[in-house]
């Protein structure tokens, strides 16, 4: 027996008797059914067409690579990114002015702890490190208020101690304060 006997279709070399049609210059029809090809990893499925066949394909992108919009077309209006927001790192500060010049109604003695905090919340406000000025401008106005206040309050105090004594006190002491000494 020959071996075209053993191999009934003359163009298939491996003899293994699978069909295989001859070739023509006919292009073969597309299968209706047939599933798209796969989209390289990183694309959309059909961003970008095939290859036409017989052509070396493009180079995919690098692995990982981002995919960016073209850029705008001359005369288009840019626009710079927005920018970070960042939390104040400094903003305690004027809290803490205003919550000592506030106390300083009570106490008398932290308003002046209230004016320092409040200097230097507003230096951090000018830097750009804070943004709460009105609480640092509060706690200055509310601590210089009560600083001049606790001084009037010291002289008047003063004042009044030395006319007392100057009153009551010495050889010829006023009469009220001796008719005091008597009830």
């Amino acid at each position: 027996m020959s071996t075209q006997d053993q191999n009934p279709n003359p163009q298939d070399p491996t003899g293994s008797g699978a069909y295989q049609p001859e070739p023509s210059g006919e292009a073969a029809p597309a299968d209706p059914y047939a599933q798209p090809p796969a989209a390289p990893y990183g694309q959309q499925p059909g961003a970008t067409p095939p290859p036409p066949p017989g052509s070396t394909p493009p180079p995919p992108p690098g692995y990982g690579a981002p995919q960016y919009a073209a850029p705008p077309a001359y005369g288009a209006p840019q626009y710079a990114a927005a920018p970070m927001t960042t939390p104040y790192p400094k903003n305690w500060m004027n809290t803490t002015g205003m919550v000592l010049s506030l106390l300083g109604l009570i106490t008398g003695i932290t308003a002046i702890a209230g004016v320092i905090f409040g200097h230097l919340g507003l230096a951090a406000v000018k830097r750009g490190e804070a943004d709460n000025r009105g609480q640092g401008v509060a706690a200055l106005v509310i601590g210089y208020i009560l600083i001049v206040l606790g001084i009037v309050a010291t002289i008047a105090i003063i004042a009044f101690a030395g006319w007392l004594v100057n009153e009551c006190g010495g050889d010829n002491p006023a009469s009220w304060c001796t008719d005091l000494d008597t009830q």
